[in-house]
């Protein structure tokens, strides 16, 4: 309805080395669900910038958010409400500079997860807190969704919004999790309505995983 917005805040196209979902699927999954898709593709903006191509032209009121998962020096940073790709492999401290030179916003995903060794180091992400936007609360593709509690909690101790979404490198897993929100279409009148925001979690099982290392494998 015209009074909420249901969006999932972290998936993959296959812009992705290791994803494989065609972005004519994100764009037919949205169109049958309504659920905006946040595309974070590994180290560019290619991915979500073809999404929203497709998706404004058919709804030029739609709000076009560009993201990107980057791989810093010291882990995974998400930039939402990109201008322009960011450069891998600099410092966590750079990329934080480089997305807010920007005016969008910084998003830690997936942190204390004890599978990805992408994960931001708790060190780093302790130093630059003040700095960090939002923290990722619910990832659909965790292991133990006890490191997906740390998170909301880490956030909660920290006066941080928490984000949702499936990760999804897979069209299986598209539209399983979800934040459903006031209307937004800035970065501003995100960080307003994401503490009021609900949340549609679902947990994907971690055999998932071994189809994302095939993928990465074949390509």
């Amino acid at each position: 309805d015209g009074e909420s917005i249901r969006f999932d805040m972290h998936l993959h196209s296959c812009y992705s080395s290791d994803a494989s979902t065609p972005v004519k699927t994100i764009v037919k999954c949205y169109q049958r669900n309504g659920i905006l898709p946040l595309v974070c593709d590994h180290n560019t903006i290619a991915g979500s910038e073809r999404v929203y191509t497709i998706l404004c032209k058919n709804d030029p009121d739609l709000p076009s958010i560009l993201a990107e998962e980057i791989m810093t020096s010291d882990g995974e940073i998400i930039g939402l409400f990109l201008q322009d790709e960011i450069s891998p492999f600099l410092s966590a401290e750079e990329t934080l500079d480089a997305i807010h030179d920007q005016g969008a916003l910084a998003i830690v995903p997936h942190p204390f997860c004890t599978y990805r060794s992408c994960a931001l180091k708790n060190n780093i992400l302790e130093t630059n807190i003040d700095r960090i936007d939002i923290i990722e609360g619910f990832n659909s593709r965790i292991l133990d969704d006890w490191e997906n509690a740390m998170a909301r909690g880490f956030a909660e101790r920290c006066g941080k919004p928490v984000s949702a979404g499936s990760d999804a490198h897979t069209s299986f897993e598209l539209g399983r999790t979800f934040v459903c929100s006031e209307p937004f279409s800035d970065p501003k009148g995100l960080m307003k309505a994401l503490p009021y925001a609900s949340v549609h979690y679902n947990h994907t099982h971690p055999a998932i995983h071994t189809v994302t290392r095939l993928v990465k494998a074949g390509r």
